[in-house]
């Protein structure tokens, strides 16, 4: 086509006969605007991105307008003088300020992802192209892009360039360059000092053909070869992969692993992938309702234009990684019963320990206690008449034995206990010194929080001196005070005889203070146990 319009340019300009002449320059016209035409719809349906497509588009659509601006100018305005022809003239700025610009915008999105978009910044470029625009067509007013010296009515031929041209070709030969050293630069093969062919191969034959041209070696109708190079250009970016299009979808189809088919409406392969097996009517139909196992394979369906599309996941893999994983699970399982088991053992075990270790120190800690009521037992046995005192002293150190016993496994749990337990430590004791015919009277004021290690010092020191007293006393008032960590307790003993006083002089605590004070037959002795007394 390029061929016939050539040589419709050639055989113009040696024919007189005025129909044939103008035939020529229709057929011309008609093939280099046709052929821009169909680029640009082919690039309709190939460029991915939204908004490349829409810049090739604009580009192809200046570069047919400017091909029918020049029909218009030369072959049916040829006179100079004409506001219309003088007006088509200037339309040649429109594509020349904006062709470049959306040059600028496409090379911009080349080794960008699909959804890249033009930044706002490079948007602004927007306001320079317009104006430039405008200043040329209001030339006429201001005549800063185009002076006529002779009057606008010889302008198209006698006219000198003026500032705003300059700038105006500036901004034409400065944005191409950047597109033409850009697309060198992103030509280049990645990891490779090479570059694309085919881009490389258009720009140097474009060089050539302005050097060429610049020396006046070579001719030709100059508005169209522009838009065959910029075309060519643009075109090279698309075929080397720069700018993604879906050509080859086809091949790229058949070349696929993935197991795929496209069939028609009756089920009929219409495109087959080269791993794909082949599937009959019937297990096609099944797998529109649902995916279909086939063993290895599970098959899909989805409905498209004009048919369906039909694919198989390989689960081969995943059947065999399921099947292991299951064996694996059951084997875990047992494994998780052992180690179930053996934790069960150890947590006795370790409960075990751990009981046996308190009993042991327990034991320990009311050793003294445990002898004496042995010994009292004994005596109930062999001496019948004192049974019933026996069994009274008894029954006070058992009770200082259990409590004694609750308040060290309090201290395995905290070092800080209530108040009251000290109180019920001493409310229990007490209580079983009646079965003893002792009177007593308990007075208790207990709020708040105490130190364990105190509570155990005042219970140790309380049941030393009933021990001491136990056999002679006859009545025990005590008053216990625990107020903000702070235990102050006073015992008043009345006995049936007079107290030694070395009874007490033996007695003493690890923290604290005591003193006493012996009336004859009554003792009265008062312990004090600060907060911040030493206790562990």
């Amino acid at each position: 086509m390029l061929v016939i319009a050539y040589y419709s340019r050639a055989f113009h300009t040696q024919v007189d006969e005025p129909v044939l002449k103008m035939l020529l320059v229709m057929i011309r016209s008609v093939i280099q605007i046709s052929l821009v035409i169909g680029w640009c719809s082919s690039v309709g349906t190939r460029i991915i991105n939204k908004q490349v497509r829409h810049y090739l588009i604009a580009v192809g659509i200046l570069l047919a307008f400017w091909l029918i601006l020049r029909t218009c100018k030369w072959e049916f305005i040829a006179q100079n003088g004409t506001h219309l022809g003088r007006y088509l003239w200037y339309g040649y700025y429109i594509p020349m300020v904006f062709v470049p610009l959306f040059g600028v915008f496409i090379i911009d999105h080349i080794g960008k992802t699909e959804n890249y978009k033009t930044p706002r910044y490079m948007k602004y470029l927007y306001i320079p192209a317009v104006l430039l625009v405008l200043s040329v067509f209001t030339n006429d007013l201001h005549q800063c892009v185009f002076s006529f010296p002779n009057g606008i009515e010889y302008g198209e031929s006698d006219y000198n360039y003026q500032v705003l041209y300059f700038i105006t070709m500036a901004w034409f030969i400065l944005l191409g360059i950047y597109f033409v050293v850009m697309l060198i630069k992103k030509s280049r093969v990645p990891s490779s000092k090479s570059f694309q062919k085919l881009p490389a191969v258009i720009l140097g034959i474009s060089i050539i053909f302005w050097v060429l041209y610049c020396m006046q070696i070579v001719g030709g109708d100059l508005a169209a070869i522009d838009c065959i190079m910029i075309i060519s250009l643009l075109e090279s970016a698309i075929q080397s992969g720069l700018i993604p299009s879906n050509t080859s979808y086809k091949e790229l189809f058949c070349s696929s692993t993935v197991s795929a088919q496209i069939v028609d409406t009756n089920y009929q392969p219409c495109m087959v992938s080269g791993t794909a097996t082949a599937l009959t009517a019937d297990v096609m139909k099944s797998a529109k309702a649902e995916p279909v196992d086939l063993g290895d394979t599970i098959l899909h369906s989805k409905a498209i234009t004009g048919g369906y599309v039909l694919w198989q996941d390989d689960v081969k893999q995943i059947k065999e990684l399921i099947k292991e994983l299951r064996y694996t699970r059951e084997r875990l399982g047992e494994s998780n019963e052992l180690l179930k088991a053996e934790l069960e053992l150890k947590e006795n075990r370790a409960g075990t320990e751990e009981k046996s270790r308190l009993y042991d120190r327990i034991a320990k800690e009311v050793a003294p206690q445990l002898a004496k009521a042995e010994e009292l037992l004994k005596l109930a046995e062999s001496e019948p008449e004192q049974n019933k005192s026996a069994i009274a002293k008894v029954s006070v150190i058992c009770a200082y034995i259990k409590r004694r016993g609750n308040l060290l496994l309090l201290e395995e749990e905290n070092n800080i206990i209530p108040a009251r337990e000290l109180e019920y430590c001493i409310r229990e004791s007490l209580d079983n010194l009646r079965l003893g015919n002792i009177f007593t009277s308990f007075d208790s004021k207990c709020d708040g929080e105490i130190k364990l290690a105190h509570a155990v010092v005042a219970f140790d020191f309380y049941e030393n001196i009933v021990e001491r007293l136990l056999d002679d006393a006859t009545a025990m008032l005590i008053h216990l005070d625990c107020k903000d960590g702070i235990i102050k307790m006073r015992l008043q003993i009345g006995c049936n005889e007079d107290i030694a006083e070395h009874t007490l002089s033996e007695l003493s605590v690890p923290c604290g203070n005591f003193e006493w004070d012996i009336q004859d037959e009554d003792v009265t002795v008062t312990l004090l146990l600060s907060q911040g007394g030493d206790g562990k």
